[in-house]
C-alpha cells in the first residue's frame, strides 16, 4: 500500500491539487494501513452511514478493514452496525486499554472501534485527546491490524475534528446537494488546508436525485475552492437518494449488506472500489464491473 504525498506547494499560476493517492494493492501485504477520514461541514449529511457502508464494502471485498468512531460525544456507528461493544474509545484514551483489546469484530470480519456517547466513562475525551497525547492517540488507532483504517470522524471544524482529519491520507469531505452544506463542505476544505493538510481531499457528494445533480454540486466546490483558495478538489463519487437507506438504518444494518443491490449500494461500491484500489477489490467479474462503472464518475 504505497502512500504519496503531494506536495501542496506551487506556481502561484497553478492550482494545488490533491487527488487520487495509492491504495492497498493486495491482500496481507504487511504495510502501513491506508487511512481515511471522512468528514463533513455539518450533520445531517450522511457521514457515518457512508464511513459505515464504505468500510463495510471493502471490507466484504477481501481488505482487512477497520473503522474508528471518533466522535466524542455523539457516536452512533454502533447502531448502525448494530453492534454492542462492551469496550470504546475512552479505554485507549484514558491508557486502560490498547486499540485492538477494544476492537470489535462484526459478523463480516469489520473490526470496530467505538466512540464515546453521552459522557459519562468518556468525559474529558475530547480534551484529553486534542492536547499533546494526541500524536500518540493517532499512533495507536493507525497500529490497527488492518489494511484500511477509517477514521469517521464528528461534523463540524472543530480542532478535535480537524486534528484527526489532518492525521489521514485520505479526507471525504461529505456534503448534500442543499446550499448550506455546499458552503460547509468548502469550509471544511479550506480549514483542512489552513491547518496545513497535505495528503489527498476528495468531495462525496451525498442524496443525489441523479448525476446531473451530482456533477452540478461538485462543481459548485470546485469553483470556490479554485476562486477563492487556489484549490483543485477531487471528485470522489457521488451517491444516489435511495429509500433503502432509511429501511437499513431501521434494520440497524449496513445498507450494502441489507440491500446489496440498491442504487445506494452500487454507488458505494463504486467509491469504495476507487479508494481501495480496483484491482485488489472484488474478483473476476465484479472487478471488471466496477471498473467500468467507475469510469462513468
Amino acid at each position: 500500500m504505497t502512500r504519496v504525498r503531494n506536495t501542496i506547494m506551487a506556481k502561484p499560476s497553478s492550482l494545488r491539487h490533491r487527488s487520487e493517492r495509492a491504495a492497498p494493492t493486495s491482500v496481507g501485504t504487511k504495510k502501513a494501513a491506508t487511512t481515511i477520514a471522512v468528514t463533513s461541514g455539518k450533520g445531517g449529511v450522511g457521514k457515518s452511514n457512508l464511513a459505515v457502508n464504505l468500510a463495510t464494502c471493502i471490507q466484504q471485498n477481501g481488505l482487512q478493514t477497520a473503522l474508528v468512531d471518533l466522535d466524542m460525544g455523539l457516536a452512533n456507528a454502533d447502531v448502525l452496525l448494530n453492534a454492542a461493544p462492551l469496550r470504546n474509545l475512552a479505554h485507549v484514551i484514558n491508557g486502560s486499554m490498547d486499540v485492538e483489546q477494544v476492537c470489535h469484530l462484526t459478523t463480516g470480519g469489520l473490526k470496530f472501534v467505538a466512540g464515546v456517547a453521552g459522557g459519562g466513562a468518556g468525559a474529558g475525551a475530547e480534551s484529553r485527546s486534542t492536547d499533546r497525547a494526541f500524536p500518540e492517540l493517532v499512533e495507536r488507532i493507525k497500529s490497527i491490524s488492518a489494511e484500511v483504517i477509517f477514521f469517521d470522524c464528528a461534523a463540524g471544524i472543530g480542532p478535535n475534528v480537524t486534528q484527526f482529519a489532518c492525521a489521514a491520507d485520505v479526507v471525504l469531505v461529505v456534503t448534500t446537494p442543499e446550499p448550506t452544506s455546499l458552503v460547509d463542505a468548502y469550509a471544511t476544505i479550506k480549514t483542512l488546508l489552513n491547518e496545513g493538510y497535505d495528503g489527498s481531499v476528495r468531495l462525496l457528494v451525498n442524496m443525489v436525485e441523479s448525476r446531473g445533480e451530482a456533477r452540478k454540486s461538485f462543481g459548485r466546490v470546485r469553483d470556490a475552492c479554485e476562486k477563492f483558495i487556489n484549490f483543485d478538489i477531487a471528485n470522489a463519487g457521488y451517491v444516489l437518494h435511495d429509500t433503502h437507506v432509511e429501511l437499513a438504518v431501521r434494520h440497524r444494518e449496513p445498507f450494502v449488506t441489507r440491500y446489496p443491490k440498491c442504487s445506494a449500494s452500487l454507488c458505494v461500491s463504486v467509491i469504495a472500489a476507487r479508494l481501495a484500489g480496483a484491482r485488489s477489490f472484488g474478483s473476476g467479474e465484479q472487478r471488471s464491473f466496477l471498473q467500468r462503472v467507475a469510469s462513468m464518475f
